[in-house]
């Protein structure tokens, strides 16, 4: 009988996962796995900010296929300009478009919802093929989540958050971000402020219409107080992205805002307003397009510290672990 494997999240690391699961070399597809992704919003998240595809990223990307596909979705990111209040460019990054050099720009930047639909839709292609052949392929959940979590000898029984169903699976795993449930569950929520270290710093994401001062160079502002923003292309020239970034140790309101994660929007727009609403550089026309963008993306910037990736038959990737 073919393992049943559930992925949390359907993001990057997720279909990824996935994909090469049901590429692995076996003679009988019907042996292998029946993979089941679960992803907790009802439809593929199109929020996120750019990645930088360089190093293991290209090789993994060039071993699913997608190495065209992802370099002619790029934003076509030209560098970084260091700005002042009157878009004044003090320093100048250029993008390396070698691959070979490490700089603010790589040579493969693309927008992190572009890429996570690349990456659905190839293990969706997989899947298909998969099927075609005998095997069970990848049956994807939209739209719930999973709240419950215990391993039993070799089996890992899950509940999931919003149908209540009750399901066993032989291999979790989790790729459902930096805010990860699935770690919480299996590592013990207990242990959970040992494991996710803050930065104390906070950002912001968004898209808005393009500008006519907005061009393929990124502009990067840095204020006072630890501020800084930046305006990005996004690979169609009619809209730019956004990112507002504030760093603090001293300012709880930063990080409780960021706990109430998608439910807690409006104040987190009203404390990054307070933040960068003074008149400088564009940040008016930030904060304005802020309060319209449907995209709009807050959350703290931490790093996750385990000493093993996993726990019994649970596993995590990307940023979960």
């Amino acid at each position: 009988m073919p393992q049943s494997i559930l992925i949390v999240g359907c993001g990057c690391a997720g279909p990824t996962l996935a994909t090469f699961l049901l590429l692995a070399p076996e003679s009988d597809p019907a042996k292998l796995p029946h993979i089941t992704i679960v992803e907790r919003t009802p439809a593929l998240l199109s929020a996120g900010q750019n990645i930088d595809v360089r190093g293991t990223g290209i090789e993994i990307i060039r071993k699913l296929g997608l190495e065209d596909k992802v370099r002619s979705s790029t934003t076509g990111e030209e560098g970084v300009l260091i700005v002042d209040d009157s878009n004044e460019t003090w320093a100048v990054n250029a993008a390396d478009k070698t691959g070979r050099v490490q700089t603010g720009t790589s040579d493969c930047e693309i927008l992190r919802g572009t890429l996570a639909a690349i990456l659905y839709q190839r293990s969706q292609q997989v899947s298909d093929d998969v099927r075609r052949q005998g095997g069970q392929g990848i049956e994807y959940i939209f739209g719930d989540s999973i709240d419950a979590l215990e391993q039993q000898g070799d089996t890992v029984n899950i509940r999931f958050a919003n149908s209540g169903e009750h399901r066993s699976f032989d291999i979790v795993a989790g790729a459902d971000g930096l805010q990860s449930r699935t770690r919480r569950l299996a590592f013990g929520i207990e242990d959970e402020k040992d494991k996710l270290k803050p930065l104390n710093a906070y950002a912001a994401f968004f898209s808005m219409p393009a500008a006519p001062s907005d061009s393929l160079w990124r502009r990067w502002w840095h204020g006072p107080n630890r501020r800084s923003a930046m305006i990005r292309p996004s690979g169609d020239r009619r809209k730019s992205t956004a990112l507002m970034i504030v760093v603090s140790d001293v300012d709880q309101r930063l990080k409780d805002v960021a706990a109430y994660g998608s439910r807690g929007t409006e104040k987190q727009r009203a404390l990054l307003r307070e933040y960068f609403d003074h008149g400088e550089w564009e940040c008016e026309r930030l904060w304005r397009e802020m309060d319209q963008a449907d995209d709009f993306y807050y959350d703290m910037v931490a790093q996750v510290k385990l000493e093993k990736w996993h726990k019994g038959r649970v596993v995590l990737l990307g940023d979960a672990g």
